[in-house]
């Protein structure tokens, strides 16, 4: 790693970033050497300048080819926009660390898996869900979405109200056990 992306940040700055995350030192600085070719000069000048979406995916593949990137950048840009700092990329990638406890990792799951930012997960985020999975063309038959979003409703929904809140999320997900490492990437 050069020494000009190492030396953007300061002891204090990493020592801080890595008590704040469950990321690395050598991870922040590791993740600060992918962000900063996005647009050197400004982020040089402010370490808080917003690089859009499209450019952060160029840098992190695992982003690029996620079918939830664009929730990925909903649900962690501070600014609700198409967007995201420095720190907005630090906060995913310390929820997608191996070392984010489950039921944080749920929670930020939760907000993801919430289409439509009802909070709630609902029939109609299932379906969406597993579009986003399988695809639509050709995907699976309407009928055959519908089956899987009322066997995981029927499943999942302690409060049987139709919808899992972030309760009932976090409770039954924390139990699945390979929900943890498919909820995770490395930088």
């Amino acid at each position: 790693m050069g020494a000009k992306e190492s030396s953007l940040l300061s002891a204090e700055q990493l020592e801080d970033y890595a008590e704040l995350t469950y990321l690395t030192k050598w991870e922040i600085l590791l993740i600060m050497e992918k962000f900063l070719p996005l647009e050197p000069d400004e982020i040089r000048k402010d370490l808080h300048r917003r690089i859009p979406n499209r450019k952060i995916m160029e840098a992190f593949p695992q982003l690029k080819f996620n079918p939830f990137r664009d929730r990925i950048f909903e649900v962690f840009s501070s600014g609700g926009d198409t967007r995201c700092s420095f720190e907005d990329v630090l906060d995913l990638f310390s929820v997608m660390s191996d070392r984010c406890p489950h039921r944080v990792k749920a929670a930020w799951a939760f907000r993801v898996f919430d289409v439509d930012n009802d909070r709630q997960i609902s029939a109609d985020d299932i379906v969406a869900l597993c579009d986003r999975l399988v695809g639509t063309d050709p995907g699976l038959h309407r009928d055959e979405k519908a089956c899987i979003a009322e066997v995981i409703l029927e499943e999942m929904d302690l409060q049987k109200n139709g919808s899992l809140g972030e309760f009932d999320f976090i409770h039954a997900i924390t139990k699945v056990p390979e929900f943890h490492h498919s909820f995770s990437f490395r930088p």
